[in-house]
């Protein structure tokens, strides 16, 4: 039995999610190593600038190890799935730029056209024309949302 399953744990799914649980991590760490060391060392110890010092890194350590093993889980999809698997397929097959347009919508499914030119860098015409071929071949879907697009990985690659 996974380790997810066994203690009901769901990890963080988003970005920020993962950002948020490592931050909040780095402080119940912090807090929870400043009163152990002070409990044995006591408060008017002269290593005190160092335990403190000694807490923050250690608190530091976990946050960030924390939201590097959840960045395989983030896409939602585990490494050796049937939808990975069919992504890296069908990767092969595409420019480098819309292979980077699939990352980054797998990576987020539902964001937005506006927020993928942001990310990537791109001309607003030039992520245009790359999401309506991606759809053209059936690999995307946009959905309007205003005045722009939320884009989703089409349902026969999820299969």
């Amino acid at each position: 039995m996974p380790l997810r399953s066994a203690f009901l744990i769901r990890l963080p799914a988003t970005e920020n999610e993962r950002l948020l649980s490592s931050v909040i991590l780095v402080f119940i760490a912090y807090f929870g190593l400043n009163s152990v060391f002070f409990a044995f060392f006591g408060e008017d110890s002269a290593q005190v600038p160092y335990l403190i010092t000694l807490s923050f890194l250690g608190g530091m350590i976990l946050g960030v190890s924390f939201f590097l093993w959840t960045r395989a889980a983030a896409d939602g999809t585990p490494p050796g799935s049937v939808t990975s698997r069919n992504i890296e397929i069908l990767k092969k097959a595409l420019s480098d730029d819309e292979s980077g347009l699939i990352d980054l919508i797998r990576g987020s499914e539902g964001v937005t056209q506006d927020s993928i030119r942001f990310k990537t860098g791109f001309s607003k015409s030039k992520v245009s024309a790359l999401l309506s071929e991606l759809e053209k071949k059936d690999i995307i879907l946009r959905e309007r949302l205003g005045r722009t697009y939320k884009i989703f990985i089409s349902d026969w690659l999820k299969k």
